[in-house]
């Protein structure tokens, strides 16, 4: 497909259909995994394996270390210019990276397996989840990076029921490792599971990608400008890993102050807010199409993504916020209700992530993942110091204050993030938000939330009421929005035609 010549829109939200359908799967199935194993492992384990799961997501990011977006970005610039051969090289050098980092990365876990559990975390059944989530390090990794090219491609349809299947296998395989294993050895089968389901969806993934395209990935090879690669690589690399910290800082500094039970709340709050943000399906297909576009088409894909991002992720946040208390309850259990302050001060973050991701995605598109990094890197101390500060400070009170302070910590530094990506938008690329559609969005919210308010001061809440509020809820948002025009006809043909194909 030629982007110069179609309707952005329709690219943009035809992508977004499937995006929204992998990402459903993926995040939904992701959120059925992450009840079940808070049920079955209860705090104490759940707060282990959260821990775990923070370094191994960090370490997935070392071993990516910018890889992956540089082949999307790379790649899709070459598949534009019709030159396939181009795109081939560059996958085949990022590829030689990526097994070199991932190698490096495995080895550091072993290293610090060790000293990591005992005398950092001082939690010595750390130790062998961290050995055998290397497993998990190298299927995840690979994983990852074959899908580049369907994503360079816009065309993700393929892999829809490849992630089925995967999701269904860790929850069936992590059911099983946790029903047959010991007490100590239940987070490792955890891993252990992760990661044959992972070689599974890689195997899966090449076969696809071999029948649907192999002269992408083989054949011969041109030269290519490597230097310019490897620039890009680095500064992504570095935002990448700065990223990732900044979203997984609370959770290891926690892991060393509080005890796990309190860890386990803090991350069930955390992963439900996690996997909201992340179903929204705009910013994980726009960096092939910011890479093909620009001057006042990019304006206004942006205007537009930044528009339907808004109409979600406004009243999604304030509507958390008011159900805190009885969505933890119900999806996790009265064993995690310590849980639901932290959820209320996450939910802001609902609004905030993928706000940071859309803006991310123009930086890196536009070749200028310096200012993301050099960004990010400020963002991350700030997110330590407040961490530090509140953790310290609100523990002299109780764990349960502590891991409210680092709820609070996480959300005031992505604020300073957002904020400043929002201003350097402006600056670099002379994009300035129409502030109509937020305001419209924060008026129908306002009328929503006194809806909320009304059915929960006179309505007994159970799971039969609950759903009958949500529905209404989002009737009355979206005819708020349609009555103050920021949902027009436009929009709704718009929807109604892509899903229509």
């Amino acid at each position: 497909m030629n982007i110069k010549k179609e309707n952005l829109s329709k690219i943009a939200v035809k992508n977004s259909v499937y995006s929204l359908g992998f990402a459903m799967i993926n995040k939904f199935g992701g959120l059925i995994l992450t009840i079940i194993l808070a049920r079955l492992l209860l705090p104490e384990l759940f707060g282990l394996y959260s821990l775990v799961l923070s370094v191994v997501v960090i370490v997935v990011i070392l071993a990516d270390f910018g890889t992956d977006v540089t082949a999307i970005r790379y790649i899709s610039k070459a598949l534009e210019e019709n030159n396939k051969e181009k795109a081939r090289s560059i996958f085949r050098f990022l590829f030689k990276i990526k097994s070199l980092m991932i190698l490096i990365s495995i080895i550091i876990v072993l290293t610090i397996a060790k000293p990591l559990s005992q005398i950092i975390f001082n939690k010595p059944l750390l130790f062998w989840p961290l050995i055998f989530s290397c497993f998990y390090i190298f299927a995840e990794s690979l994983k990852s990076f074959f899908g580049t090219p369907f994503a360079a491609k816009k065309d993700i349809k393929v892999l829809l029921p490849v992630e089925l299947i995967f999701q269904a296998s860790k929850i069936v395989l992590s059911f099983i490792a946790i029903s047959m294993l010991s007490y100590e050895l239940k987070v490792s089968g955890i891993f252990l599971a992760f990661a044959i389901s992972g070689f599974l969806f890689l195997a899966l993934e090449i076969f696809f990608l071999i029948k649907k395209d192999k002269e992408l990935i083989l054949g011969k090879l041109l030269k290519i400008n490597r230097q310019k690669i490897l620039n890009y690589i680095g500064f992504a690399g570095i935002a990448g890993i700065t990223l990732i910290f900044f979203g997984s800082i609370d959770t290891l500094m926690l892991g060393k102050f509080v005890d796990a039970e309190y860890l386990g709340y803090y991350r069930a709050a955390l992963g439900l807010v996690v996997s909201i943000s992340a179903i929204l399906p705009f910013t994980g297909t726009l960096l092939p199409i910011f890479t093909q576009i620009h001057n006042r088409r990019l304006d206004r894909g942006f205007q537009k993504s930044f528009g339907y991002l808004i109409i979600l992720i406004i009243p999604m946040s304030i509507g958390m916020m008011f159900i805190s208390k009885h969505i933890i309850l119900l999806i996790y259990g009265k064993e995690y209700l310590p849980a639901a302050s932290s959820l209320l001060v996450l939910s802001i973050l609902i609004v905030i992530s993928p706000l940071i991701s859309l803006y991310s995605t123009m930086f890196q598109a536009q070749e200028k993942p310096k200012i993301l990094a050099k960004f990010m890197t400020i963002s991350l101390v700030m997110n330590i110091l407040l961490n530090y500060t509140l953790i310290k400070i609100l523990l002299t009170i109780s764990q349960e204050y502590a891991i409210l302070g680092a709820g609070i910590a996480t959300v005031i530094s992505n604020v300073f993030f957002l904020g400043v990506l929002v201003s350097k938008t402006k600056s670099q690329f002379k994009i300035k938000i129409d502030k109509k559609i937020i305001l419209k969005s924060i008026f129908s919210t306002i009328i929503m939330a006194i809806f909320l308010f009304a059915f929960m001061s006179y309505v007994d809440m159970n799971i039969f009421s609950g759903a009958t509020m949500v529905i209404l809820a989002t009737i009355i948002y979206f005819s708020a929005m349609f009555f103050v025009k920021g949902i027009t006809k436009e929009d709704i043909n718009l929807f109604r035609t892509i899903f229509k194909r």
